[in-house]
């Protein structure tokens, strides 16, 4: 195992959209997801002092720097925060994890070298932009080229999705794939699969991120970190309930996304409009979309978008109802963003596709 400490590594990787599929992936159905121009970057670099220092910088409404001590309980960590949220450890419980992956399996760190992590990002915390997934393949493909120890792409990829499911307890492999290769992905029965399709332009809007009104509620902070985990397990509890019911759903679910591959290829974006507004049905349905986000996507309905639905892992009414929609906006755009931002939602104007990981060294 190579080791220069004084060099510098930089990974920069893509967020995510997924158009059709998320929570059904899961359990085995057809998911389709797409970069977009949004970015996160992870900077490692060595420090005179022993163990991990990790600062997230700049992450939107929410910053904390701490040590990062894996030997200690949670919650227990000295933490040095922008905005106070006490020893909130388990907001970065995917940088933790990915320490203590890489450790375990190729024997990084163990020689108590002192490393610096700093992460940047332009992508909201617990919004189902896949902050997550971004994190843990940029913290693994930095950590991993710092040490020396290698690899591909698509064992990096592996290494970020076992990381995802140590902490969550259940993770598709979409958010990932896309961390780790941007364009297009389709995922089929487990198995990553890269397309190459059009360019979209979308409106994503989010609600929240992790809300200052939080403030010193350490407990609040700790469990918007794990947000997607609570969601995952509530689906999973719901259909052992309704088994029959969600089979059904699972398997319209799996219809859609074929259909919306071939809506994209044919350039048919009003068949792909309706479309997302079915799947937003369905992943209401299975209890993922709290009101807040419910209205923001009946809002773009009714201002002219051609679809709208619910992104990522959904929301939760009891913290906030935090999480975005994605919009195909047609000829409405300015409308629905003026809508939205009305609603205190923060907009952005994204384009799918584009490049995934990206390692430099300095």
């Amino acid at each position: 195992m190579e080791k220069n400490m004084d060099k510098k590594i930089q990974a920069s990787v893509p967020a995510k959209v997924i158009l059709f599929g998320e929570h059904f992936v899961v359990y085995g159905k057809r998911a389709l997801a797409a970069a977009i121009n949004r970015r996160l970057v992870v900077e490692v670099s060595s420090r005179e002092r022993s163990g991990y220092h990790v600062k997230i910088a700049n992450i939107p409404t929410f910053g904390l720097e701490m040590d990062l001590e894996l030997g200690q309980e949670e919650g227990k960590g000295k933490a040095l925060l922008y905005k106070d949220y006490g020893a909130a450890t388990k907001a970065i419980a995917y940088v933790k994890e990915s320490i203590r992956y890489l450790e375990e399996r190729y024997g990084i760190g163990r020689g108590g070298e002192g490393v610096e992590i700093e992460i940047k990002s332009e992508i909201p915390l617990s919004a189902g932009l896949g902050s997550s997934a971004a994190t843990c393949v940029a913290t693994i493909a930095a950590l991993k080229e710092f040490f020396g120890v290698g690899g591909d792409l698509e064992g990096i990829r592996n290494d970020a999705h076992n990381i995802e499911k140590a902490v969550q307890g259940a993770a598709s492999p979409v958010d990932t794939a896309i961390s780790t290769y941007g364009g297009y992905v389709l995922v089929e029965k487990g198995e990553v699969k890269r397309l190459r399709l059009a360019e979209l332009n979308l409106v994503v809007g989010c609600v929240g991120s992790i809300p200052l009104s939080i403030g010193m509620d350490t407990k609040k902070a700790s469990e918007m970190g794990l947000k997607t985990k609570k969601i995952v397990e509530g689906v999973k509890t719901r259909k052992e309930i309704f088994t029959s019911i969600f089979d059904s759903i699972f398997a319209a679910s799996d219809e859609i996304t074929a259909q919306a591959i071939r809506a994209i290829e044919h350039r048919d974006f009003v068949k792909l409009g309706a479309l997302m507004n079915i799947n937003h049905g369905l992943l209401d349905a299975i209890g993922v979309v709290p009101r807040r986000l419910s209205e923001l996507v009946k809002m773009s309905q009714e201002s002219g978008a051609l679809g709208a639905k619910v992104t990522g892992a959904g929301g939760l009414d009891e913290m906030g109802g935090v999480g975005s929609v994605l919009v195909l906006s047609g000829e409405s755009v300015d409308r629905i963003k003026a809508v939205m931002e009305i609603a205190g939602a923060l907009v952005m104007e994204v384009k799918t596709g584009g490049e995934g990981l990206k390692t430099i060294t300095f």
